[in-house]
């Protein structure tokens, strides 16, 4: 009987990239993805083994959202399938500090430079969604 000596097991360095690339992709359009009044107290926090984990930092709203979640789901799942291309297959809702606060530009003072702006803004996300070619 010979002594074998157990290596340890290497995960490659790219091992959990898939499930990076899926957070960056919905993070970018987690508004599209939950809706606006959802996006406001809440945010993706990771992506494991194809379960989405959603923080929510409104402690009160975690249960009502975990009861609601067992009916938007399919919903949520879908629209993220079709825009980002994702196949996750459940959803988890946990507590989770809120985002931290981005300094505000100032304001241009030129109205029609703003609104072009920000349609410029609204173009390039719908190309980077898939919604809308170049």
């Amino acid at each position: 009987m010979t002594n074998r000596r157990r290596m340890p097991r290497l995960v490659p360095l790219g091992a959990r990239q898939p499930d990076q690339k899926a957070l960056a992709r919905l993070r970018q359009a987690w508004s599209f993805v939950v809706g606006p009044a959802l996006a406001d107290r809440t945010r993706p926090l990771r992506v494991e083994r194809n379960v989405l984990v959603m923080g929510c930092w409104e402690l009160t709203r975690i249960g009502p959202l975990r009861e609601a979640a067992t009916a938007v789901w399919p919903q949520i799942r879908d629209r993220i399938q079709r825009a980002l291309g994702l196949g996750l297959t459940g959803l988890q809702i946990v507590p989770c500090d809120p985002p931290e606060e981005k300094p505000v530009q100032p304001e241009d003072p030129d109205p029609l430079r703003r609104a072009l702006r920000l349609l410029e803004a609204r173009r390039k996300e719908r190309i980077r969604l898939g919604l809308e070619q170049e």
